[in-house]
């Protein structure tokens, strides 16, 4: 999204003023992509069906290079499903199937089955006996592009956080 952004600066034989700016240019973008990040990270949080709020990372790549990154995303560790929440499963599923099994392929890769003794916390699905072990059916779901959708949906109130946050140190340099 290209945003038009304009000042001007009213300077009689103070150049020191410019200086400043320039100093202060640097940090004042970083700290409004900071906000941003997390502006992003508090939507889709929200929007995650679990509400991970340690799921859902922030990070302020190196800005010494004159080039301010930042990226959100989401952790491994605590939400290893985030990409099959993200682009659906089964015959929702917008990504390639990444099971191989004979019942999952037989049934359109609308069922699969997962060890209980396997998954950290109980799921939402019927449980099945096989061979002594349990299992639960699991089914495709649709897809929730919460991290897209985050980005997008806040990408104007973003954009006029960062203006707002470049204005307010002209103001503070330019009195």
């Amino acid at each position: 999204m290209a945003s038009n952004f304009s000042c001007k600066v009213k300077v009689k034989y103070n150049y020191k003023r410019f200086g400043e700016i320039t100093k202060r240019l640097t940090s004042t973008i970083s700290a409004g992509i900071e906000d941003t990040l997390k502006n992003i990270q508090g939507y889709a949080i929200r929007l995650e069906k679990g509400h991970h709020e340690d799921g859902i990372l922030v990070e302020m790549v190196d800005t010494s290079t004159m080039e301010i990154k930042g990226r959100v995303y989401t952790s491994k560790e605590t939400l290893p499903f985030a990409m099959f929440e993200h682009f659906g499963t089964g015959q929702y599923a917008e990504m390639n199937h990444v099971g191989k099994t004979k019942h999952f392929i037989e049934s359109g890769y609308t069922e699969w089955f997962i060890p209980v003794n396997k998954v950290e916390r109980s799921l939402p699905y019927p449980i099945v006996t096989i061979n002594d072990n349990q299992f639960y059916i699991a089914h495709g779901v649709t897809p929730n592009h919460f991290m897209t959708d985050a980005e997008f949906q806040t990408r104007e109130n973003n954009v006029n956080a960062i203006k707002e946050q470049i204005n307010k140190m002209l103001k503070e340099v330019c009195k």
